[in-house]
């Protein structure tokens, strides 16, 4: 009998009942479940590898970007697919592959939807001293004030707000002056003064809007958008060309590329955040693309390099 391995974070809204549902879904199939539940010192990798050590042909990950973030990172190039039940507080990689959020059709999707295989970044944060931190990214990688928003942003007002409160908390700072930033993309080298440079994986956000029009999770580029507003009215512009109504020139740079480093000009180190999560300072950000890395179970009929749940046992 195939088994289900449910990667559960306890402390995301609606988790519990959304654990019962996939374990009746998997019941309807005539699978096997079992339940891991994340801790503060596992946050659902650990779980995820112990699922593939046994031999589990699937796993669904209930909670948000952290929560997935952490089950793709052991999942990726396993060719096992990865269910989503989205509890979190803005769900961009869910939102980003048009997975549903309402919970029954999501955990129908997370049970039983085609696998279909999307990149995933990866990144090595190098610290002031001389500590290297790789890790894997579902949607982005951030620097300067976006990544100090994401910090201000409190768990107290993410869990009232859901994700408006990354936007209350980066309010506070549109009018701060920006971070000079060193990047090299690909071959080519340049230095800027930027409110904010993102490495997206996955483009779209709440709302409909997207950062980079035009760009999918599985295009096997990663796009680089620098934020430069000089007056508050570039603000409307930026909200503008994120929702497809104009065009931010001059104020959003873009740029696809398959490898971005970026560094601060000068000693300080640049504040950093990685889907949602702030990640404390770094002198120097490594980020590439894996495309194809991770199969994920999706509405509807898509190719993909596995059909569905056998029992390797």
């Amino acid at each position: 009998m195939p088994v289900l391995t449910v990667v559960a974070n306890p402390t995301s809204r609606g988790s519990a009942g959304a654990v019962e549902d996939v374990l009746r879904a998997a019941a309807a199939r005539g699978w096997d479940a079992r339940v891991a539940r994340t801790t503060v010192a596992e946050t659902g990798e650990a779980q995820a590898r112990r699922a593939l050590a046994a031999g589990d042909a699937a796993v669904v990950a209930i909670g948000g970007d952290g929560t997935v973030r952490a089950v793709a990172t052991a999942l990726a190039g396993t060719g096992i697919p990865l269910g989503i039940v989205p509890r979190g507080t803005a769900d961009l990689f869910a939102r980003n592959l048009g997975l549903p959020l309402a919970a029954s059709a999501a955990v129908a999707t997370a049970v039983a939807g085609e696998p279909r295989a999307v990149d995933l970044g990866t990144c090595v944060l190098h610290r002031a001293d001389g500590r290297a931190d790789a890790q894997r990214f579902l949607v982005v990688v951030g620097v300067g004030h976006d990544a100090l928003a994401i910090e201000a942003a409190s768990l107290r007002r993410k869990h009232r707000l859901g994700w408006p409160a990354y936007v209350a908390a980066g309010l506070g700072r549109l009018r701060l002056p920006g971070f000079r930033v060193h990047g090299v993309l690909d071959d080519e080298s340049a230095t800027t003064e930027a409110w904010s440079v993102l490495v997206h994986n996955a483009a779209g956000l709440p709302a409909g809007l997207r950062v980079v029009p035009g760009t999918s999770v599985d295009d096997g580029l990663l796009h680089v958008v620098t934020v430069t507003p000089r007056r508050v009215q570039d603000w409307a512009r930026i909200a503008a060309s994120g929702a497809g109504l104009g065009r931010a020139a001059g104020v959003l740079g873009t740029r696809a590329v398959r490898r971005a480093l970026l560094a601060p000009v000068g000693a300080e180190p640049l504040p950093v955040q990685v889907d949602g999560d702030a990640e404390g300072r770094a002198v120097r950000i490594e980020a590439a693309v894996e495309p194809g890395a991770l199969l994920v179970r999706a509405p509807g009929r898509r190719p993909a390099a596995t059909g569905r749940i056998e029992s390797r046992r």
